[in-house]
């Protein structure tokens, strides 16, 4: 992901692992995680409507509001690609409901086998229906507590979906179920009888090859094929994939790289970076034929297995998910066996779910500390910040020295401006706390950017040396040391703390290269730096920094081995996933001025056409620098960013590239140190600190 893209709020679940494939092997049902319709309770409704929220605006998961029998409600995930339903375990607690003594078996995911418990909760409401004894599993691995700012408390299945005709109209953000309707005469089949929504769709991709067979060129011959494939219709996935021999009708059409796929179970800081990328194919997809009608989309289906067993992903034949559903009125016939999408009945709307949980909270839970975390965070993100503050200090008051909601307090004075307060107040929590909310290194690095490194230092040596031996805790124990270390001059004492901090980590010895740059570029090693940056690009090409360090410490020797590793690397990577903006900065360091262009001006066109407010001219700004163009716009653009979104380091680290590439040194310094302590454990930010301090 570029730096321009990473400033937007993205999908939440990296890939499409929300949706189960067929459990296996094939014990009784029990073990497998295949479970029982629950019963609706008949009433005087034969349908209801639902809002869908969504974490953000656009967000591309979408949830519903459940209600409890004891009067209390949350939100779930709407997943018509998991069998089983699912839910946290601490909400589970609070409902009372206790696990099976049997065991409950694996879940097969994107990510492998999930293991999971039992559990029944007694009843739930969704709108007007009742449903009673609905079978879940308990405190599922890899299931995340929030989506953007509202809190997750688990996963609808089909063992709840299948008792209705389920409509999910997404342009108008409403779900509907009823138990009379029916999808229209001309829908496909839908076959759920590995409680999966699976229903043959035609996909029609499409292109231009010219004669000496070369894709994508203008002037080429425009061929395409088609075929039916089986795929699960997944509304908790992302986008649309293919597994196995499914995507072999397009094969011509498609293109090889690597990139990240892993699911619900995969603890993504805990996959070495070796093994985090696999091969696959991508196929663009223009057209999708669903009982008799032929929709417009523009979708790039991964293709996973293309060229190998697919023994990981029993069952799964492919995935549809939000890429494919989202514009369009969805029917998932279920008593009738019948799927069909088509155009929304409208009118187009934004349900405003985080203005809705909001209100909700401040009406069931204001004043109550247990909900604190909650509340705070939509505050936040609704733009009340004094009253998030008020909220964690009446919390605060009631449970003091809460290490989580000191830690919301402190990032809260941080995210404001008032970092002695944020640095203040983590002060008063001792290193464990501190490393169980995952903010000793900011604590640390934010005291170094304090001008503080010598306490830095010694608050550092005092935690390795005395902290409780929790592993979990040691890497950031000694990242932060090696960090003040750095900070203090004992250049060689931070290399070897680093050094022991890559052999600690799950993620193997790549895990902190960036922070070996920084480590080699003080002792004036620029071979240091330079190999350390191949190696993260040979690691993870996706990441398009190593490139612009690599560059920068390149001199005209250089230039050719640099121009060779790029190449490479770029190679491994589907042509529209290349790291553009960073592409054009390394180049551009290097002096290849068109090639730097050209790739700028195709990063600009992908990554800030579709952008808008904040975030659009942040990206203007971004490529703008990159490019040294358009300069005075893009201070103006820059300015306006980070004047509507002063906390968001990601501007401020833009508006520093905007000051160097117009040549205010004095100005890109303030603008890097504000970025820094904004999000201080960032080695990047620290490394750009470090650099324009050495101009």
């Amino acid at each position: 992901m570029t730096h321009a893209r990473a400033i937007s709020v993205s999908a939440l679940l990296l890939l499409p692992g929300l949706a189960f494939a067929r459990p296996q092997p094939e014990p009784p049902a029990h073990a497998q995680g295949m479970s029982p319709q629950a019963q609706v309770v008949l009433g005087g409704a034969r349908e209801t409507k639902l809002d869908l929220w969504r974490g953000w605006p656009g967000g591309d998961k979408i949830m519903v509001l459940v209600g409890f029998q004891d009067g209390s409600d949350a939100l779930f995930l709407v997943d018509t690609g998991a069998a089983t339903s699912v839910i946290q375990k601490d909400v589970a607690e609070k409902l009372g409901i206790t696990a099976d003594s049997g065991d409950g078996g694996y879940i097969q995911g994107l990510s492998g086998q999930v293991p999971w418990v039992r559990g029944t909760i007694p009843e739930i409401h969704l709108g007007d229906f009742k449903l009673r004894g609905v079978d879940v599993a308990i405190g599922l691995p890899g299931l995340p507590e929030s989506i953007g700012a509202l809190p997750l408390a688990g996963i609808l299945g089909n063992n709840v979906w299948s008792n209705f005709v389920m409509t999910v109209d997404y342009p108008a953000d409403l779900l509907t179920l009823s138990l009379d309707g029916h999808a229209p005469r001309n829908a496909p089949t839908m076959d759920w009888s590995q409680n999966s929504a699976r229903t043959t769709l035609q996909l029609r991709t499409e292109g231009r090859v010219n004669a000496a067979g070369e894709w994508g060129a203008a002037d080429g011959k425009l061929v395409h094929t088609q075929a039916d494939v089986d795929l699960d219709v997944d509304t908790g996935a992302g986008g649309l994939l293919l597994v196995g021999p499914r995507g072999e009708p397009f094969r011509g059409f498609s293109t090889v790289g690597e990139e990240p796929v892993a699911g619900l179970g995969a603890e993504l800081d805990k996959i070495p970076d070796a093994r985090l990328l696999s091969v696959t194919h991508r196929v663009p997809v223009q057209r999708i034929k669903v009982g008799g009608q032929t929709l417009s989309v523009d979708v790039s289906a991964r293709w996973i297995c293309a060229d190998g067993p697919c023994d990981q992903h029993p069952g799964l034949t492919g995935l549809a998910g939000y890429e494919v559903l989202s514009h369009h009125r969805v029917i998932f016939d279920f008593p009738h066996n019948r799927f069909w999408m088509g155009a929304s009945k409208g009118p187009p709307r934004n349900f405003d779910a985080l203005a809705a949980g909001l209100a909700r909270e401040r009406q069931l839970h204001a004043g109550d500390p247990e909900h604190a975390k909650v509340l705070a965070t939509l505050e936040w993100a609704t733009g009340d910040a004094a009253g998030a503050l008020q909220t964690l200090a009446d919390a605060l008051k009631v449970k003091p020295k809460d290490p989580e909601l000191t830690v919301m307090v402190a990032r809260a004075h941080g995210i404001s401006g008032d970092f002695a307060a944020e640095l203040t107040t983590l002060g008063e929590l001792d290193p464990a706390d501190l490393a169980d909310q995952g903010a000793w290194l900011d604590y640390i690095d934010g005291l170094v950017l304090d001008g503080r490194a010598e306490l830095a230092l010694s608050l550092a040596q005092r935690a390795s040396e005395t902290a409780p031996p929790v592993p979990d805790h040691t890497e950031e124990y000694l990242v932060a040391l090696s960090d003040a270390q750095l900070a203090t001059g004992q250049i060689d004492a931070a290399a070897a703390s680093i050094d022991a901090a890559n052999h600690t980590s799950a993620r193997g010895g790549s895990a902190h290269l960036i922070r070996l740059a920084r480590i080699a570029a003080a002792s004036k090693d620029r071979y240091g730096v330079i190999v350390a940056m191949r190696n993260l690009l040979t690691i993870i090409p996706l990441q398009g920094l190593p490139i612009w360090l690599y560059a920068l410490s390149a001199e005209a020797a250089d230039v050719p081995t640099f121009m060779q590793d790029v190449d490479s690397a770029m190679k491994r990577l589907h042509p529209d996933q290349l790291p553009f903006d960073f592409l054009g900065a390394g180049w551009m360091a290097v002096g290849d001025t068109d090639r730097a262009r050209a790739a700028l001006k195709t990063g600009y066109t992908r990554d800030c056409a579709d952008l808008v407010g904040p975030d659009r001219d942040n990206c203007d700004a971004w490529y703008w620098a990159l490019g040294k163009e358009r300069l005075d716009e893009a201070e103006q653009k820059s300015e306006a960013a980070m004047k509507a979104l002063p906390g968001n380091s990601a501007y401020a680290d833009t508006g520093a590239v905007v000051a160097l590439a117009r040549g205010d040194l004095a100005l890109a310094r303030e603008r890097a140190l504000r970025a820094a302590r904004l999000d201080p454990s960032d080695p990047y930010l620290l490394w750009q600190v470090s650099r324009l301090a050495a101009m």
